[in-house]
């Protein structure tokens, strides 16, 4: 039995996967109906996978209008610029407008975070499977240990001889074995039995990329570690919230 979300999503018929039946389809729209924008939208893109641009556009600017209105992120402090670009603008010098607002670019990586939560190794199960094979690792080559050539002939030449005995004359090619790359890709063997999945470990979510966060808000990473870690877990609960919300509200909708 699939959960109301995912009737929603059959019912949509956007690129669906689902094959479960479901009651209906025009009770589960009429019920989802009744939720707010926001959560209508997040639904649709997560659970009926529609990502049209218009669709995360209209979601973007919903969450940016409750992040304005929570009275924590007003336009005026947060605008992306910071104090040397505000000193120079406030003196009428041209500045950089990209970043002016931030609270969109913070809604939109928000919604994809959101959306795509899941780790893309063990695709939200957490764990690792027999089925699996295994990734080649590159080795150091054991014909050459990394020299990437190989000794083909050794001579002595007495006559030629120093302080510390006859000089050798040594001939080398490229090592065949790993054509002069010097290292060897070595699948290891498949393990026995399913696995605690090392990327997400185990939780089956994805891993928190803050260089990519700090990117998409278009502020440094230090500026991101000072100011946004707090910010972006805070949001995501609140995300998690209105989809809850969501689900309450079809419940009472569909109950007879």
């Amino acid at each position: 039995m699939i959960d109301l979300k995912e009737q929603a999503g059959v019912a949509m018929n956007v690129r669906g996967q689902f094959s479960d039946p479901i009651v209906d389809p025009k009770v589960t729209l009429g019920a989802l109906a009744f939720a707010n924008d926001l959560g209508r939208a997040l639904v649709r893109m997560k659970a009926g996978q529609d990502t049209r641009p218009e669709i995360v556009r209209r979601a973007t600017l919903l969450l940016a209008q409750m992040i304005r209105r929570s009275g924590k992120f007003n336009r005026g402090k947060f605008t992306g610029m910071d104090r040397a670009t505000k000193r120079d603008q406030r003196a009428g010098r041209e500045v950089e407008r990209s970043n002016v607002d931030i609270v969109e670019r913070f809604a939109l990586r928000l919604i994809v975070e959101w959306i795509d939560d899941q780790c893309p190794r063990c695709d939200g199960r957490g764990v690792i499977g027999r089925a699996q094979a295994p990734q080649p690792v590159a080795v150091v080559c054991s014909s050459c240990n990394g020299t990437r050539r190989v000794c083909v002939s050794e001579e002595r030449i007495p006559f030629a001889a120093g302080r510390n005995g006859p000089r050798v004359y040594r001939e080398f090619s490229r090592c065949e074995a790993c054509l002069g790359r010097g290292t060897q890709l070595v699948t290891p063997p498949k393990s026995e039995g399913r696995q605690i999945c090392r990327s997400c470990g185990g939780d089956g979510r994805r891993a928190i990329d803050e260089a990519a966060r700090a990117q998409a808000l278009g502020v440094p990473l230090r500026m991101y570690r000072e100011h946004w870690v707090e910010s972006f877990q805070s949001m995501l609960a609140v995300l998690d919230q209105v989809d809850g919300r969501v689900v309450d509200t079809m419940r009472r909708k569909l109950r007879p």
